[in-house]
């Protein structure tokens, strides 16, 4: 998706009938982001799909470069790729 509103529902339910799970990423809180958006517009169809939700948790995030805290909260790409592996093992 490139834009959270209005929520693509169409693609969402698309992706959902064609793949086993979902993940999403974004650079913003899981908590009432484009994630739980997703999870929203699943539930109210009825599509029981598993989601994993990657982005920003929900406590302050220490001051560093935007390279440090993607390291240190796991949105590098190493962080993305080992949570992902781990929610699918």
């Amino acid at each position: 998706m490139r834009f959270v509103k209005p929520l693509d529902e169409t693609l969402i339910l698309e992706m959902a009938a064609r793949h086993e799970a979902l993940a999403t990423l974004e650079e913003n809180a899981i908590m009432g982001g484009a994630g739980s958006g997703v999870n929203e517009v699943l539930m109210a169809h009825r599509k029981p799909v598993p989601v994993l939700n990657i982005g920003l948790p929900d406590f302050f995030i220490p001051q560093g470069t935007q390279e440090e805290a993607r390291a240190e909260l796991g949105l590098d790409a190493a962080g993305i790729e080992a949570k992902i592996k781990a929610w699918l093992a």
